[in-house]
């Protein structure tokens, strides 16, 4: 069994896995750098201690993601993980989503990967689905609060979506987006928290199909898992769900905040709650990407939806750097923690 969700494990992180969403964000990047790149921007820019400054809280953002979601790891597992094994398992998740599509994540080796670290695979499961679920909430109800809190909101979801030479509707496309966001958290909490009974026996049932026989008897295991884990979270306390949505909260903010500090690092800049309602936007729209990680859709909407911004010509470095910090950072930790928690966790297996 150990050696099956080993191979299973290397084949989703194989190397092609890996290159393709690297060489379509490279791609997209070299063109939009060369398609708008104005060698007077640099005059306008300087290399002081206010970019060193503002570089390091950016890192301190990153930090601060990171150990918001190892935190509700540890949280959901009631401390079961060891802030190593957090770490561990949360580089791999990030590294997952990375070479998946956004609408899709890396919920599916996600499971494997928190099943690993011993949580029966139905709590595995379920944790996965309840984070995604906490996910999925800060963005259902931060979008009211969107609306209320800027004057000019609506400014934010208009406008044309270039992209691949197509033109959309950017309110058009943020709906679609939201609409699949709140679908997807209210089939969660029935998942979980309403009908996980139901969901047990839809299991049982759509294993029982002649191709699928081989795994009813680990699908009924997973449909006792989750209901088992429902009944757990039912009986959690008001606090732990106000530390897992602070967390989680606290994690997007976090994210936001990356890309204030990378501007206020080359420029003097004092609309940074607008600029963090558009990244709401924007990451709305990237959550139904269907490239890996939004790889190259997320250059694109970057100086669509944040350019205004920015000195003319800016917005493709900026870009680079901002993908560098979220996006290709998990892919380089993910490949060094990789054969480091194969090694921890196998070998425990192999005992």
């Amino acid at each position: 069994m150990a050696s099956n969700d080993q191979y299973r494990i290397l084949k989703y992180f194989s190397a092609w896995k890996i290159m393709i969403p690297v060489g379509i964000g490279v791609g997209i990047s070299v063109y939009l750098v060369f398609e708008s790149l104005d060698a007077d921007i640099f005059s306008n820019l300087s290399i002081g201690p206010r970019f060193f400054f503002w570089i390091f809280i950016g890192i301190l953002m990153m930090i601060i993601r990171d150990l918001s979601y190892m935190f509700r790891l540890r949280l959901m597992t009631n401390n079961e993980l060891s802030w190593r094994s957090s770490f561990q398992v949360w580089m791999l998740w990030e590294f997952a989503s990375a070479l998946t599509p956004s609408v899709v994540g890396g919920a599916t080796i996600a499971w494997v990967i928190v099943h690993k670290e011993k949580i029966p695979f139905g709590r595995a499961s379920a944790l996965v689905m309840i984070t995604s679920f906490l996910d999925e909430l800060f963005f259902v109800l931060m979008a009211p609060v969107i609306l209320l809190l800027f004057s000019n909101a609506t400014g934010f979801f208009h406008g044309d979506l270039h992209v691949f030479g197509l033109h959309l509707s950017g309110f058009s496309v943020f709906l679609v987006g939201y609409i699949f966001i709140i679908f997807l958290a209210v089939f969660i909490f029935l998942a979980v928290f309403i009908i996980p009974n139901s969901v047990k026996k839809f299991l049982i049932w759509f294993f029982g199909l002649h191709l699928l026989k081989r795994w009813k008897g680990g699908a009924a295991k997973m449909g006792d898992d989750l209901a088992a884990t429902s009944k757990e979270m039912k009986g959690k306390p008001f606090t732990f769900w106000l530390k897992a949505f602070g967390a989680t909260a606290t994690a997007w903010i976090a994210r936001f905040s990356i890309v204030n500090c990378l501007i206020l690092a080359f420029m003097p800049f004092n609309d940074n709650l607008d600029l963090y309602g558009r990244q709401f936007v924007m990451w709305v729209v990237l959550m139904i990407s269907p490239t890996p990680g939004g790889s190259g859709i997320a250059e694109f909407l970057f100086g669509d939806y944040l350019g205004m911004f920015l000195f003319v010509g800016m917005a493709p470095v900026l870009a680079i750097l901002w993908r560098l910090m979220t996006y290709y950072f998990y892919l380089i930790m993910g490949s060094i923690v990789l054969p480091v928690w194969l090694r921890r966790v196998f070998s425990k297996e192999n005992q």
